[in-house]
C-alpha cells in the first residue's frame, strides 16, 4: 500500500518484493523480503523523489516509453562475469520496450543512488528532445567542450586506460567512475549536486559542467511551477 501510494504521488510505478522482475540489463537480483528494510528503502526513495519539482517524473517518458518503473530488490550482481560491467551494483537503469526500469538495492539504499539512476533517464530525455529540436541546448559535442584539454572517456567500465585515469584528480570529475562514459559523468555530478553541493563549489570544473547540464534540463522540460533554483542548481 505504501509503494502504491508513493507511485500515485510521484507518477512512477514502484514495485517491491515478489512484484520485482529481478533480472535485467546484465544483472540479477534477489527479493528484498525483510519488511524493515523495505520500509527504510521506501522512506529513502520518498525523500529522494521529493527533491524534484512537482510533476517532474511525469515529464520523463518519451517516444514509445510511457512509464518509469522502480524496483526495490537486493544483491544486484552481474550475470556474466566477463561482461564490461561493475560486478556488484547499488542500482542500475535500463530502457525496456514501453518503460524505463530503475532497480535499486534496498538494503543500503542512499538518496544519491536514486539521483544517479534518474540522471540516466534524464539523459535519454535530453537526447530524444535534441533529435526533435535542432535548437535544443543539449549535445554531446558541447558537453565534451567542458572537459579538460586532452581528455577522452574510457568508454569501458573496467580496466580504465592510464591516460584516462590521469584526469581523476583534475577537479573535473567526482570520482574515477565518472571517467568511464559521459552518462556516468553526468550521473555522478547530478547526485553530488543534490546531496553535497559544497564540493562542486570548491571545484570550478565540475561546477561549470553541472551548470550546463542544469541549463539543458531547463531548456528541455516544461518548467512552469518550478522553483527559481532546483535541488541540483
Amino acid at each position: 500500500e505504501r509503494a502504491a501510494q508513493l507511485s500515485r504521488q510521484f507518477g512512477v510505478d514502484i514495485r517491491i518484493a515478489e512484484q520485482c522482475a529481478l533480472e535485467s540489463s546484465g544483472y540479477r537480483g534477489t527479493i528484498l523480503a525483510n519488511a524493515y528494510f523495505v520500509r527504510e528503502a521506501l522512506d529513502t526513495l520518498e525523500q529522494a523523489l521529493s527533491a524534484y519539482p512537482e510533476g517532474f517524473f511525469r515529464q520523463l517518458p518519451y517516444g514509445n516509453m510511457h512509464q518509469i518503473r522502480i524496483e526495490l530488490a537486493t544483491d544486484l550482481r552481474v550475470k556474466d562475469t566477463t561482461a564490461d560491467l561493475p560486478p556488484v551494483a547499488g542500482g542500475f537503469a535500463t530502457q525496456n520496450a514501453d518503460h524505463y526500469l530503475i532497480v535499486l538495492d534496498g538494503y543500503f539504499l542512499q538518496k544519491g543512488t536514486v539521483h544517479h539512476e534518474f540522471s540516466h533517464i534524464i539523459d535519454k530525455r535530453l537526447e530524444w528532445d535534441a533529435q526533435l529540436r535542432p535548437e535544443a541546448l543539449f549535445s554531446e559535442e558541447t558537453w565534451l567542450s567542458y572537459q579538460p584539454e586532452g581528455f577522452r572517456y574510457a568508454e569501458v567500465y573496467t580496466d580504465l586506460p592510464a591516460d584516462v585515469q590521469a584526469f581523476e584528480n583534475s577537479g573535473y570529475f567526482v570520482r574515477s567512475y565518472a571517467l568511464t562514459f559521459p552518462t556516468e559523468d553526468r550521473a555522478t555530478l547530478m547526485s553530488l549536486a543534490i546531496t553535497d553541493p559544497i564540493i562542486l563549489e570548491n571545484n570550478p570544473g565540475m561546477a561549470e559542467k553541472m551548470r550546463y547540464y542544469a541549463a539543458c534540463i531547463r531548456d528541455c522540460f516544461d518548467t512552469e511551477g518550478w522553483p527559481a533554483e532546483t535541488a541540483w542548481e
